[in-house]
């Protein structure tokens, strides 16, 4: 199942934060399209020592990065970066262990380390959780189709991301079980 997404950026609050769109992506870090089918979203982390979801949208203001997602989530924001219709570059590879997610079919969302030493707060994981529900009922994704819809980018590539819920599949199992329960429960 795939959704045509022909919107861009969105105009909303997700948790109760505004979804910001006001540092968008050079247009040499993604591919353009009026339209496309998206059939999945893949979580990620910046795998940085210590980050937030502005610094990372600007660093993508820059050209040539040959990578973007279409948001950056930390404890306090969400930064829109790419336009859904347009194809972020974010679970790219030579090699894919994943029969179908790519690119061109999916929406990549970046955690931020926003508990410093690489890794992701508890509180940048609820923020995310809470957006990846949003976009998982943009797409048609229901809670009975997280399991096969919302992916670690490990599932895609073997890139060891998001580390911390490769290294520990459980907190990888959790954050699948918090999606469900905010499409359930339709609180957004």
């Amino acid at each position: 199942m795939a959704k045509i997404l022909n919107i861009g950026f969105i105009n909303d609050s997700v948790h109760g934060i505004p979804i910001n769109t006001s540092v968008q992506c050079n247009g040499s870090n993604f591919k353009s399209s009026p339209s496309r089918n998206a059939a999945y979203v893949v979580m990620h982390y910046t795998g940085n020592e210590k980050d937030q979801a502005k610094a990372n949208a600007q660093y993508f203001t820059g050209a040539n990065r040959n990578a973007s997602a279409h948001f950056f989530v930390d404890d306090k924001e969400i930064y829109q970066s790419v336009a859904l219709h347009n194809i972020a570059w974010h679970c790219g590879a030579q090699t894919y262990y994943h029969g179908d997610c790519r690119n061109t079919n999916s929406i990549g969302i970046e955690m931020c380390c926003t508990a410093g030493n690489y890794k992701i707060s508890d509180e940048t994981e609820k923020n995310a959780a809470y957006l990846c529900a949003y976009i998982c009922k943009q797409l048609g994704i229901t809670a009975g189709t997280v399991d096969t819809c919302v992916l670690r980018h490990y599932d895609v590539t073997h890139k060891n991301c998001p580390a911390q819920m490769v290294n520990n599949p459980q907190e990888w199992k959790a954050f699948k079980e918090l999606v469900k329960t905010i499409l359930k429960n339709g609180a957004f």
